[in-house]
Protein backbone atom coordinates (compact mmCIF):
# COMPACT_ATOMS: atom_id res chain seq x y z
CA UNK A 1 0.00 0.00 0.00
CA UNK A 2 2.79 2.44 0.98
CA UNK A 3 4.66 1.50 -2.71
CA UNK A 4 0.89 2.56 -4.13
CA UNK A 5 0.93 5.73 -2.21
CA UNK A 6 4.60 6.96 -3.24
CA UNK A 7 3.76 6.02 -7.20
CA UNK A 8 0.17 8.16 -6.60
CA UNK A 9 2.14 11.31 -5.26
CA UNK A 10 4.95 10.51 -8.02
CA UNK A 11 2.34 10.31 -10.91
CA UNK A 12 0.37 13.45 -9.54
CA UNK A 13 3.74 15.44 -8.78
CA UNK A 14 4.81 14.60 -13.06
CA UNK A 15 1.67 15.41 -14.32
CA UNK A 16 1.58 18.94 -11.84
CA UNK A 17 5.19 19.78 -13.29
CA UNK A 18 4.52 18.98 -17.24
CA UNK A 19 1.30 20.45 -17.30
CA UNK A 20 2.94 23.48 -15.70
CA UNK A 21 5.67 23.19 -18.83
CA UNK A 22 3.07 22.47 -21.62
CA UNK A 23 1.24 26.19 -19.96
CA UNK A 24 4.09 28.09 -19.85
CA UNK A 25 4.78 26.81 -23.39
CA UNK A 26 1.53 27.64 -24.32
CA UNK A 27 2.09 31.19 -23.09
CA UNK A 28 5.57 31.28 -24.95
CA UNK A 29 4.24 31.11 -28.14
CA UNK A 30 1.49 32.78 -27.72
CA UNK A 31 3.20 36.52 -27.46
CA UNK A 32 0.61 37.44 -24.96
CA UNK A 33 2.80 37.88 -22.17
CA UNK A 34 0.11 39.39 -19.44
CA UNK A 35 1.09 40.53 -15.67
CA UNK A 36 -0.57 37.12 -14.73
CA UNK A 37 1.52 34.88 -17.15
CA UNK A 38 4.79 36.57 -16.06
CA UNK A 39 4.43 35.73 -12.76
CA UNK A 40 3.27 32.20 -13.20
CA UNK A 41 6.64 31.75 -15.60
CA UNK A 42 8.61 33.06 -12.69
CA UNK A 43 6.68 31.20 -10.18
CA UNK A 44 9.17 28.42 -9.81
CA UNK A 45 11.88 30.90 -10.45
CA UNK A 46 11.13 32.75 -6.85
CA UNK A 47 9.97 29.35 -4.93
CA UNK A 48 13.54 28.36 -5.56
CA UNK A 49 15.21 32.02 -4.88
CA UNK A 50 13.36 31.51 -1.65
CA UNK A 51 14.33 28.28 -0.98
CA UNK A 52 18.20 29.20 -1.19
CA UNK A 53 17.89 31.90 0.96
CA UNK A 54 15.66 30.24 3.71
CA UNK A 55 19.13 27.95 3.69
CA UNK A 56 20.72 30.46 4.73
CA UNK A 57 18.89 32.82 6.27
CA UNK A 58 15.81 31.41 7.82
CA UNK A 59 12.70 31.50 6.43
CA UNK A 60 10.78 34.88 7.77
CA UNK A 61 14.27 37.17 6.10
CA UNK A 62 14.03 34.83 2.81
CA UNK A 63 10.46 35.90 2.55
CA UNK A 64 11.01 39.06 3.26
CA UNK A 65 13.80 39.39 0.83
CA UNK A 66 11.88 38.01 -1.92
CA UNK A 67 8.74 40.03 -1.12
CA UNK A 68 10.77 43.18 -1.29
CA UNK A 69 12.69 42.36 -4.67
CA UNK A 70 9.06 41.00 -6.41
CA UNK A 71 8.16 44.35 -5.07
CA UNK A 72 10.65 46.45 -6.67
CA UNK A 73 10.50 44.31 -9.68
CA UNK A 74 6.71 45.08 -10.00
CA UNK A 75 6.99 48.86 -9.46
CA UNK A 76 9.99 49.19 -11.98
CA UNK A 77 7.59 47.05 -14.32
CA UNK A 78 4.67 49.90 -13.79
CA UNK A 79 7.46 52.70 -14.34
CA UNK A 80 9.17 51.08 -17.25
CA UNK A 81 6.76 48.64 -18.90
CA UNK A 82 7.39 44.61 -18.68
CA UNK A 83 10.92 43.46 -20.04
CA UNK A 84 10.92 41.72 -23.18
CA UNK A 85 8.75 38.09 -23.30
CA UNK A 86 11.77 35.90 -23.29
CA UNK A 87 13.52 37.89 -20.70
CA UNK A 88 10.61 36.68 -17.78
CA UNK A 89 9.85 33.36 -20.30
CA UNK A 90 13.64 32.52 -20.32
CA UNK A 91 14.83 33.27 -16.87
CA UNK A 92 13.92 30.27 -15.03
CA UNK A 93 15.92 27.85 -17.64
CA UNK A 94 18.87 29.90 -17.71
CA UNK A 95 18.74 30.71 -13.65
CA UNK A 96 18.36 26.79 -12.84
CA UNK A 97 20.88 25.69 -15.40
CA UNK A 98 23.44 28.65 -14.46
CA UNK A 99 23.03 27.86 -11.18
CA UNK A 100 23.82 23.82 -11.24
CA UNK A 101 26.67 24.43 -14.03
CA UNK A 102 28.23 26.21 -11.00
CA UNK A 103 27.30 24.07 -8.22
CA UNK A 104 28.77 21.31 -10.25
CA UNK A 105 31.65 23.17 -11.95
CA UNK A 106 32.85 24.85 -8.98
CA UNK A 107 34.34 21.32 -7.34
CA UNK A 108 36.53 21.02 -10.24
CA UNK A 109 38.54 24.15 -9.68
CA UNK A 110 41.17 24.49 -6.89
CA UNK A 111 41.96 20.88 -6.11
CA UNK A 112 38.58 20.18 -4.56
CA UNK A 113 36.99 17.25 -4.84
CA UNK A 114 34.25 16.65 -7.70
CA UNK A 115 30.70 16.99 -6.57
CA UNK A 116 30.00 12.85 -7.90
CA UNK A 117 33.35 12.07 -6.50
CA UNK A 118 31.91 12.97 -3.04
CA UNK A 119 28.94 11.30 -3.53
CA UNK A 120 30.06 8.44 -4.69
CA UNK A 121 32.19 8.38 -1.49
CA UNK A 122 29.69 8.98 0.27
CA UNK A 123 27.60 6.02 -0.93
CA UNK A 124 30.28 3.14 -1.21
CA UNK A 125 32.94 4.64 1.05
CA UNK A 126 36.77 4.47 -0.55
CA UNK A 127 36.83 4.58 -4.02
CA UNK A 128 39.39 2.76 -6.65
CA UNK A 129 42.20 5.14 -8.70
CA UNK A 130 39.96 4.02 -11.98
CA UNK A 131 36.62 5.19 -9.89
CA UNK A 132 38.05 8.33 -8.99
CA UNK A 133 38.91 9.31 -12.10
CA UNK A 134 35.18 8.38 -13.89
CA UNK A 135 33.25 10.34 -11.09
CA UNK A 136 35.29 13.26 -11.92
CA UNK A 137 34.72 12.66 -15.85
CA UNK A 138 31.17 12.39 -15.10
CA UNK A 139 31.28 15.88 -13.22
CA UNK A 140 32.76 17.15 -15.85
CA UNK A 141 29.90 15.61 -18.27
CA UNK A 142 27.13 17.18 -15.78
CA UNK A 143 28.65 20.56 -16.25
CA UNK A 144 29.40 20.52 -19.43
CA UNK A 145 25.60 19.71 -20.04
CA UNK A 146 24.24 22.85 -18.23
CA UNK A 147 26.96 24.75 -20.10
CA UNK A 148 24.97 23.13 -23.52
CA UNK A 149 21.51 23.78 -22.38
CA UNK A 150 22.19 27.52 -21.45
CA UNK A 151 23.85 27.28 -25.30
CA UNK A 152 20.75 26.00 -26.91
CA UNK A 153 18.65 27.97 -25.16
CA UNK A 154 20.31 31.36 -26.38
CA UNK A 155 21.25 30.19 -29.76
CA UNK A 156 17.25 29.01 -30.50
CA UNK A 157 16.01 32.45 -29.56
CA UNK A 158 18.50 34.26 -31.56
CA UNK A 159 18.42 31.66 -34.66
CA UNK A 160 15.13 29.47 -34.52
CA UNK A 161 11.39 30.29 -34.48
CA UNK A 162 10.05 31.05 -31.21
CA UNK A 163 8.46 27.77 -31.16
CA UNK A 164 11.21 25.69 -31.32
CA UNK A 165 13.27 27.63 -28.82
CA UNK A 166 9.74 27.17 -26.11
CA UNK A 167 9.89 23.71 -26.75
CA UNK A 168 13.46 22.94 -25.89
CA UNK A 169 13.22 25.20 -22.53
CA UNK A 170 9.62 24.32 -21.69
CA UNK A 171 8.96 20.61 -22.99
CA UNK A 172 12.52 18.68 -23.67
CA UNK A 173 15.18 20.36 -21.05
CA UNK A 174 13.66 18.10 -18.22
CA UNK A 175 13.34 14.66 -20.52
CA UNK A 176 17.16 15.80 -21.08
CA UNK A 177 18.11 15.80 -18.06
CA UNK A 178 16.28 12.15 -17.14
CA UNK A 179 18.00 10.89 -20.41
CA UNK A 180 21.09 12.20 -19.21
CA UNK A 181 21.14 10.50 -16.04
CA UNK A 182 19.84 7.48 -16.98
CA UNK A 183 22.26 6.75 -19.81
CA UNK A 184 25.32 7.53 -17.08
CA UNK A 185 23.59 5.00 -14.82
CA UNK A 186 23.32 2.41 -17.00
CA UNK A 187 26.71 2.77 -18.50
CA UNK A 188 28.23 2.63 -14.90
CA UNK A 189 26.16 -0.09 -14.04
CA UNK A 190 27.80 -1.84 -16.64
CA UNK A 191 31.37 -0.51 -16.03
CA UNK A 192 31.50 -1.16 -12.95
CA UNK A 193 29.69 -4.18 -11.36
CA UNK A 194 30.98 -4.57 -8.29
CA UNK A 195 29.89 -0.46 -7.58
CA UNK A 196 26.26 -1.22 -7.97
CA UNK A 197 24.08 1.36 -6.18
CA UNK A 198 20.59 2.36 -6.34
CA UNK A 199 19.84 5.45 -8.41
CA UNK A 200 18.72 7.06 -5.53
CA UNK A 201 21.35 6.68 -3.24
CA UNK A 202 23.03 9.97 -4.42
CA UNK A 203 19.83 12.00 -3.33
CA UNK A 204 19.32 10.19 -0.05
CA UNK A 205 22.93 11.16 0.81
CA UNK A 206 21.10 14.99 1.24
CA UNK A 207 18.74 13.76 3.84
CA UNK A 208 19.35 12.48 7.50
CA UNK A 209 19.87 9.12 6.53
CA UNK A 210 22.55 8.34 4.25
CA UNK A 211 23.21 4.96 2.66
CA UNK A 212 25.62 2.25 4.53
CA UNK A 213 28.77 2.06 2.85
CA UNK A 214 30.02 -1.25 1.55
CA UNK A 215 32.48 -1.35 4.17
CA UNK A 216 30.21 -0.02 7.04
CA UNK A 217 28.20 -2.68 6.09
CA UNK A 218 31.30 -5.56 6.32
CA UNK A 219 32.11 -4.43 9.51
Amino acid sequence: MRSRGKLAVAITVASVFFGYQFLIHRISISGNLTPLYAVLALAPFIIAVTWLFAIELGLRTALAIVFTLVLLCLVAARIFGLPQPAVILGLPHVAANSFLLWFFARTLINRREPLITTIARRVHGSLPPELESYTRHVTVAWSLFFALQITCSIGLYLFASLEAWSTFINILSSPLIVVMFLCEYTYRVLRYREHRSSPFDGLRIFSNDPPASKSSKAR
